[in-house]
């Protein structure tokens, strides 16, 4: 009988893993304002711990109709064992979203594709020795392409948009920006593109789109990699040659400095802001006033996100540790160890998006 199970699972994962990719995008949505299952659309309470021990529940308000959009692009999550994922909403995609899109409803309506990622199990050795093919790349790209023009042809009626993409998301928005961004600029808010090393010229302009250095500035990009430490010389924008360099903008201090910065979590999926069995993953959302300030550090071509802890006497919130490894940093923190600062700009952008 095992023998007979083990024969019928090796060949579910071989036909999975030899199975021709889905056809391309064609209206599937992680997060779509009004939809039934709209993935962005969650409780936003949070709590709020400081550093005396003390904490408060502080609900956040989700308008009906905010006056911008938001498009979101999720990070590299699908763990599916094929080369590329459906196109279908799974545990990863939905736990993502949540963590790290649902806070920006509550300044601008946020839309997130599903698109066909190339799984983090592609090109491996699965379960039974089963070889798990290599994905295709630009499927990515032809699915948020896609659905990135069926949202400017049937969603956006003019309305101020801002791009909001991690790590593989930040890469597929990078190119778009790169090869489309002259179809809309007149629409273009902002960018926020974090671990996806934005390479700019001497001025601080990626395709001539400058770095935000206000919040009430249009039609700029945020970038960022965040670390606890000098990255290690792994090839970590070393490729880049001067004068051009890769981009860091503090969300808590855009002019550039030091600045205070205020990490919001998900108890679902803390990010390495906490411990897994900690106390504080029982909450919904989690914040932390006060803990961190950050500073962008340039070395060469090579620019970061410093984060530091600041050390208040008796404060045991614990301190945002390296969760995906040393070789990459804050890598999984990236967005939500700024996510109130993130949330706070996108929400000035919008006012003057209104008053432009």
């Amino acid at each position: 009988m095992r023998a007979t199970i083990l024969i019928a699972v090796t060949l579910v994962l071989t036909a999975s893993a030899g199975a021709a990719p889905s056809k391309g995008w064609h209206g599937q949505w992680l997060c779509l304002p009004g939809a039934a299952n709209d993935w962005c659309s969650v409780d936003l309470t949070r709590t709020i711990w400081l550093a005396n021990g003390t904490h408060r529940d502080v609900q956040v308000s989700v308008p009906e109709s905010p006056p911008i959009d938001c498009f979101y692009v999720y990070p590299t999550v699908a763990e599916d064992y094929q080369g590329n994922a459906p196109l279908k909403v799974e545990p990863e995609e939905r736990e993502t979203a949540i963590t790290q899109a649902s806070n920006f409803s509550h300044v601008c309506r946020v839309y997130a594709p599903l698109f066909r990622q190339v799984s983090a199990r592609a090109g491996t050795v699965g379960p039974f020795g089963v070889v798990i093919p290599q994905g295709h790349y630009e499927y990515e790209a032809e699915d948020v392409r896609a659905a990135w023009h069926y949202y400017l042809a049937h969603y956006n009626n003019g309305r101020g948009v801002v791009l909001i993409g991690h790590s593989d998301g930040a890469f597929l928005l990078r190119d778009l920006l790169a090869d489309e961004y002259a179809k809309f600029k007149h629409v273009f808010v902002s960018a926020i593109l974090l671990g996806g090393n934005v390479t700019v010229d001497a001025q601080n302009r990626f395709h001539g789109i400058p770095a935000c250095n206000s919040a009430s500035e249009l039609r700029c990009i945020v970038a960022y990699s965040s670390w606890d430490k000098t990255p290690p010389n792994n090839g970590f924008g070393e490729s880049v040659k001067p004068p051009e360099h890769i981009l860091c903008v503090n969300p808590g201090a855009l002019k550039g400095g030091s600045g205070a910065i205020t990490p919001i979590f998900a108890g679902i999926n803390p990010q390495g802001i906490v411990p897994y069995g900690s106390v504080y993953v029982t909450y919904h959302f989690v914040e932390f006033p006060g803990l961190y300030t950050a500073k962008c550090v340039r070395e060469g071509s090579r620019a970061w996100l410093l984060v530091s802890r600041v050390e208040n006497p008796g404060d045991k919130r614990p301190t945002v540790y390296e969760a995906l490894g040393p070789h990459m940093g804050l890598h999984a923190a990236d967005v939500n160890m700024t996510l109130a600062d993130l949330v706070n700009l996108v929400g000035a952008q919008s006012k003057s998006w209104l008053s432009h």
